[in-house]
């Protein structure tokens, strides 16, 4: 009888030691379930941050090459983009090369024409090279310009040469 008590006692111990494994096992296999989901959304979330990255990267080019367009745009235009770049020719034209019946004044920096560009009589006022203060007064008066928008008076061109600048205000 001791014989089939410690034979059930054993049995008993071998079905505990059974269960308490599977139970182990569901254990083991539920965490690396978890581990598995947690490495994926590491790597979903790794890869959504490169696309990020990228995208940030690719913005960040095209806004330098926007910049750079907008640069190289203004110094082909001139001092502004609100202006209309004329060339030499067509001042020469529009102001009979400059002849004096077109003369309406001097101003502070040099001599003052009017005539009509684009259908619109304006008054082309020309920076004279020897002009002491010709240069800063008339950029002092380009910035006014731009500052103000004096509804009366507008600029409506620049042009600037290696050795003249002239500046076309609308005439009133």
């Amino acid at each position: 009888m001791e014989l089939n008590q410690w034979k059930m006692e054993e049995e008993r111990r071998l079905e505990e030691a059974q269960h308490t494994e599977k139970s182990a096992m569901a254990m083991v296999e539920r965490e690396r379930a978890k581990c598995r989901a947690a490495m994926e959304t590491a790597e979903a979330q790794q890869r959504i941050a490169e696309l990020e990255s990228q995208k940030r990267i690719h913005a960040e080019m095209q806004a330098h090459r926007e910049s750079e367009e907008r640069k190289k745009a203004m110094e082909t235009v001139g001092h502004d983009i609100r202006y209309r770049r004329y060339t030499i020719e067509e001042i020469e034209q529009a102001t009979n090369y400059f002849a004096d019946n077109r003369e309406i004044g001097k101003g502070g920096y040099g001599p003052v024409y009017k005539c009509y560009l684009d259908h619109t009589p304006v008054a082309i006022k020309v920076l004279r090279p020897d002009a002491a203060q010709g240069r800063s007064q008339f950029n002092q008066e380009l910035q006014k310009n731009q500052q103000t928008l004096n509804p009366l008076k507008f600029i409506i061109g620049v042009i600037e040469r290696e050795t003249s600048y002239y500046k076309t205000d609308e005439f009133m």
